[in-house]
């Protein structure tokens, strides 16, 4: 079963591993949009665009990572409809779901003299050695908060994920806003407590952009390893 989540783990990372880089990072650039937003443009700027255009227009980077980020800049033509973009990105992140899910499998130590290593970071046995300890690590502590994030955000992907999430959650308190659309969004975007949550957040998207990164490192030097091993001698 071990050997099944590694390769399962291994072949959803390689083809979709740097599309989880772009969500993750841009999905960490937005998330203190509002804040930002409010800094940089004094309140009497907003109300004004807010009179002139129903709501203020977002700044041109979080529009742009707000489409790169929902549809990898394959913004549909209308509202509510899909694009190939934003099918990618709904297909990223349901294989994302899947890497996380294999990767804490896998993070289960075998005994309990591995437990401590589970949770330490090597940086005196080479650089290799660091990436693999940072990627299993780091991995686990943004694990929970990146599969919220995946899980929610599947419903703005797929009308019939949607369909199923919103009637497995019917009657559950709701949010503020008075829907369930808005309580997603919480849980999504880490608003549901405050600058704590959404420090939190910004720092397990910025782990998911980075997870794949050293995961291709680690797997570019096993598969070297393995063809030097591989490589017959010369006579």
């Amino acid at each position: 079963m071990r050997k099944f989540f590694k390769r399962l783990h291994l072949w959803l990372s390689v083809p979709l591993g740097l599309l989880i880089s772009v969500v993750c990072l841009s999905g960490a650039a937005l998330v203190f949009e509002k804040e930002i937003t409010q800094a940089l443009r004094p309140a009497a700027q907003q109300a004004e665009m807010a009179e002139k255009g129903g709501k203020p227009r977002p700044l041109p980077f979080f529009r742009t990572m707000r489409q790169l980020h929902r549809w990898l800049m394959d913004v549909p033509p209308r509202k509510g409809e899909s694009s190939t973009g934003r099918t990618v990105v709904g297909i990223t992140t349901l294989a994302m779901a899947g890497i996380l899910v294999s990767g804490l499998v896998l993070w289960v130590p075998r005994n309990r003299r591995m437990l401590g290593n589970r949770f330490r970071v090597s940086c005196d046995k080479g650089w290799r050695r660091f990436c693999y300890d940072s990627h299993v690590v780091l991995g686990f502590y943004a694990a929970l908060f990146l599969l919220v994030m995946a899980l929610t955000g599947l419903t703005w992907s797929f009308g019939w994920y949607r369909t199923a999430a919103y009637a497995l959650f019917d009657g559950v308190a709701v949010h503020p806003s008075g829907s369930l659309k808005g309580w997603f969004y919480a849980l999504h975007t880490g608003s549901w407590g405050g600058m704590w949550t959404k420090a939190l957040y910004f720092l397990a998207a910025l782990i998911g952009g980075i997870l794949p990164l050293s995961g291709y490192y680690l797997w570019y030097k096993r598969t070297r390893s393995a063809r030097k091993k591989r490589k017959p001698e010369l006579p």
